[in-house]
């Protein structure tokens, strides 16, 4: 676990939740990240980690441009991986956002809600029923391109992004009160 100070210094912290299904599980082999710019913290995703004060978030709505990029760096990782593109889900989108907001709000980068315990849970309150979900975050001073190749760049969030019988996709972003974190939220679901 990190200190507060050290989390406070990074650049981008990023953690990756593995999927919950009712399918049978996929084996994920854990590898080292690649290497990172320095004062750079890389998670498994396990642990909350405080990277900005709580306080008022910027909240905006994911834009389409957004959603469309998120979607081809998205679809390009699994065309790699000879696998079937995934779909723009606005409901998810919805999803990605508000959470990456009260990730935001909070300060603190972390896959359990306030109110849930998981992006499975935040799906269903919104209306989505998946079958399997996975999610990644980030929070730091990437911008969502920056954010995307980190994803695409680690094993563990990577391997989000590859389960096979995945359809669909959203992704938000939310500012934390000091005006320089980002938060970032990606879903992938079937």
């Amino acid at each position: 676990m990190l200190s507060r100070p050290a989390a406070l210094l990074a650049l981008l912290c990023l953690g990756a939740c593995g999927a919950a299904s009712t399918l049978p599980p996929q084996e994920i082999v854990s590898t080292p990240g690649p290497r990172l710019p320095g004062r750079v913290v890389w998670t498994d995703g396990h642990g909350d980690i405080a990277v900005a004060a709580s306080g008022r978030a910027s909240c905006p709505a994911t834009s389409a441009a957004m959603a469309a990029a998120g979607l081809a760096a998205t679809n390009a990782a699994r065309a790699q991986s000879g696998l079937a593109p995934l779909r723009a889900n606005p409901v998810l989108d919805r999803v990605a956002a508000a959470h990456a907001c009260e990730m935001a709000s909070l300060g603190t980068m972390t896959h359990r809600g306030t109110s849930t315990t998981g992006p499975m849970a935040r799906a269903r309150q919104m209306g989505y029923r998946p079958q399997t979900i996975a999610e990644n975050i980030a929070a730091g001073r990437f911008e969502l391109n920056g954010t995307l190749a980190q994803w695409n760049a680690s094993p563990k969030h990577r391997a989000n992004i590859t389960i096979p019988y995945l359809q669909d996709f959203g992704i938000g972003t939310a500012t934390a009160a000091d005006g320089k974190t980002t938060f970032w939220t990606a879903v992938y679901a079937r």
